[in-house]
């Protein structure tokens, strides 16, 4: 670079001044800080194509026939982790915003019932539903084509109103309704908002010289068990922005302060997404790791769009 010693010393203590840079400790060299890294993600980070043989990589964890939900939604955690050497999320649209393509009602016993709930994004829901007594075969396929026939197109979200509301019922099935109907409809779609996460990778962080200290791979590991913080770090809570990088702290959560977020979303058929992810060290390789995770998303997106 043409500069003295000198020169570099006093410029990195000037950085560390403004609080750029900061020193582990007193003997220690200076590394960035959270708002030096968030200087360089917005204002120096350059974009890095990944190479022929990583899209490759990532194409080739896709090579199944079948494409299935969620097999292409393990798949993709797993996909992200190995290729980035650390932790690969995914996070699964929201089921209240799935579009019903189709219910298959299987009778299990006298009272009890296996409600299966066939999304238009591949999705599959399966729940055990209770109904009335002695409710007959010929009585459950009938409902069952009912159902079909009335709910099959709409939202899991609006199913739900209607299924709890008997004046929407009644607006919707008309002269159909009854008994049964009523009572299957309800506790079929009772269901919670539910979103899905799937992680792979964990492991990769024993590598990592910043949590040699068990204390800080312990709250890390807290964190990651606990499905429903792990979906609130991936989500947006509103329209895709692109990509997004989160940096130790802004993250919000207790226990990840060491680690930085690259998340971005992915389109199932129309108007649903999910969130794809890589957590890693605040000390990641962003650029690499932003291509890798935009790469990955627009992959998804497209499989789900040639998908039947």
């Amino acid at each position: 670079m043409g500069l003295s010693a000198a020169t570099l010393r006093n410029t990195m203590a000037d950085l560390e001044e403004l609080g750029y840079l900061t020193h582990p400790h007193t003997s220690a060299g200076r590394i960035p800080t959270e708002q030096g890294y968030r200087v360089y993600v917005d204002s120096l980070m350059t974009d890095q194509k990944l190479s022929r043989r990583e899209k490759q990589f990532i194409r080739d964890g896709y090579t199944s026939p079948t494409r299935d939900f969620e097999e292409i939604m393990e798949q993709t955690s797993k996909i992200l982790s190995a290729i980035s050497h650390h932790i690969g999320v995914v996070l699964s649209p929201e089921l209240h915003e799935s579009i019903l393509r189709r219910i298959e009602l299987i009778s299990i016993d006298s009272e009890h019932i296996l409600a299966v709930l066939l999304m238009a994004s591949g999705a599959v829901k399966n729940q055990v539903v209770p109904i009335p007594k002695n409710l007959s075969d010929n009585e459950l396929y009938r409902i069952n084509q009912i159902l079909n026939e009335k709910l099959a197109g709409l939202p899991l979200k609006q199913i739900r109103q209607i299924s709890q509301d008997p004046a929407k019922l009644k607006a919707v099935f008309d002269q159909r309704l009854s008994a049964p109907i009523v009572t299957v409809a309800r506790n079929t779609f009772a269901l919670e908002q539910e979103t899905h996460v799937y992680i792979d990778g964990t492991a990769n962080f024993f590598s990592q010289p910043e949590f040699e200290e068990i204390q800080k791979i312990e709250s890390l590991f807290r964190v990651l068990e606990q499905k429903k913080q792990v979906a609130d770090l991936l989500s947006t809570q509103q329209e895709p922005l692109g990509t997004q990088v989160l940096i130790g702290t802004e993250n919000g959560c207790e226990g990840m302060e060491m680690c930085s977020i690259v998340r971005s979303n992915y389109r199932v058929r129309g108007n649903q997404f999910g969130t794809i992810g890589v957590i890693g060290p605040t000390r990641m390789a962003y650029p690499r790791i932003v291509s890798i995770v935009n790469f990955t998303s627009q992959t998804i997106s497209e499989l789900f769009e040639e998908s039947p």
